[in-house]
């Protein structure tokens, strides 16, 4: 992940693949559409920001990927709050639709830009509201779940919901494609829906699960058993995130060249550094960020 630029309080971060999946579909689909499509994006994803920063919540970063955005706030999973920060895209994006459908009906000549651009928000706020993880409508029915089942169990619900839509698309794309009908877009929706079930039911995210668990324990007041370790400023957060799991630690000392102390990540700072950068940034680097 690059940082594109800072927006008050957040980060705007993107992937290496943005740029040549933008350029492919600006040579596919023109420009016109791509420009669309990406205001359609940024009206879902300011839907999300303005409700989280609303309800009194810290949004800390923007992540772009080749077919979607990611917020990251200081949102907790469950609860009602979450339901309503996770239902704010789809909403905006319908508002988005309507408008541009009255545009459309009381100017006609504005139909090669309002009818696709009506399209895409419909399309973009139709496909987020699927219950399934990591959709919108995953999280605001894994939000609703929360209180009864708990969010570990509620997610895993959504999980499965995901792996039965993505079956049901794949094999419906499959045949489809034998017809002579098929889509690539619908096989690679399948695939992404799968993959994100399957790696959420298998338990990837299980040692993230259990950093957010000890943070919650400490916000309610609970004792939290304090345990260091140390670890090379070169390794990752993902690989350190696992020391922790398996060791039960809660604090790393990052050590640089010579074993000098660079400096010390709580859970929490690497909570943080995880949901901003992901797996892939080293501690060396997390020290970095924190101090400045």
């Amino acid at each position: 992940m690059k940082r594109l630029f800072r927006l008050g309080e957040s980060e705007v971060w993107t992937h290496w693949t943005v740029l040549p999946v933008v350029l492919f579909l600006t040579v596919t689909e023109g420009p016109k559409r791509v420009a669309l499509g990406l205001l359609a994006l940024l009206l879902h994803e300011l839907g999300h920001g303005l409700t989280a920063k609303g309800l009194g919540y810290r949004v800390r970063s923007l992540e772009l990927w080749p077919f979607g955005a990611a917020l990251s706030t200081d949102l907790e999973a469950g609860g009602m709050r979450a339901l309503a920060v996770s239902l704010a895209g789809p909403l905006c994006g319908l508002v988005a639709a309507g408008m541009s459908l009255l545009f459309l009906r009381l100017l006609p000549e504005t139909g090669p830009v309002m009818e696709p651009f009506f399209l895409m928000n419909l399309t973009l706020a139709a496909v987020n509201l699927l219950p399934a993880e990591p959709l919108d409508g995953g999280r605001a029915l894994a939000a609703l779940l929360s209180h009864a089942l708990g969010v570990r169990r509620a997610r895993r619900l959504t999980a499965w919901t995901g792996l039965l839509l993505g079956g049901g698309l794949l094999a419906l794309g499959v045949y489809g494609a034998l017809l002579g009908v098929g889509s690539e877009t619908a096989l690679l929706f399948a695939a992404f829906l799968l993959f994100s079930g399957g790696r959420t039911l298998l338990g990837a995210d299980r040692p993230l699960e259990g950093l957010v668990d000890r943070q919650a324990s400490l916000r309610m007041g609970r004792p939290v058993e304090v345990r260091e370790t140390a670890l090379y400023a070169d390794r990752t957060a993902g690989e350190a995130l696992r020391v922790l799991r398996r060791g039960s630690y809660t604090l790393i000392r990052v050590v640089g060249p010579e074993d000098r102390l660079l400096g010390t990540l709580d859970e929490g700072s690497l909570l943080e550094g995880l949901t901003r950068r992901g797996e892939g940034i080293t501690l060396g680097e997390l020290v970095f960020l924190f101090d400045r």
